[in-house]
């Protein structure tokens, strides 16, 4: 198994995905839209927009940024959108954030 330095210089591509989703997850309303995501219910914009107090059009911008990077899926249903955390791998990553920052 390749090491972590070993496998970031050999792949500009690895690398230049990895700060797409850093940055994508550095920001604290993303995070607050995942957090609602990662309850394990689907949630529309407007219900999503709600729970955080932002505008629907914040949320979307947000909900499409993540999406773009697969983190987040949508289904429709009838005339509403419902979208989900799709990437367990971005829970975990946040999961294990968490206990860093918390010292466990």
């Amino acid at each position: 198994m390749a090491t972590l330095s070993s496998q970031l210089r050999k792949d500009s591509n690895d690398l230049e995905a990895l700060v797409r989703i850093f940055k994508a997850l550095s920001d604290q309303s993303r995070l607050r839209v995942i957090a609602i995501l990662a309850e394990n219910k689907k949630r529309s914009v407007s219900e999503i927009a709600s729970e955080l107090g932002m505008s629907i059009s914040s949320v979307s911008h947000h909900l499409s940024i993540l999406g773009n990077l697969g983190f987040v899926g949508k289904k429709r249903d009838g005339k509403q959108v419902y979208h989900s955390l799709d990437d367990q791998c971005v829970r975990d990553i946040l999961e294990r954030a968490i206990e860093h920052v918390s010292g466990n």
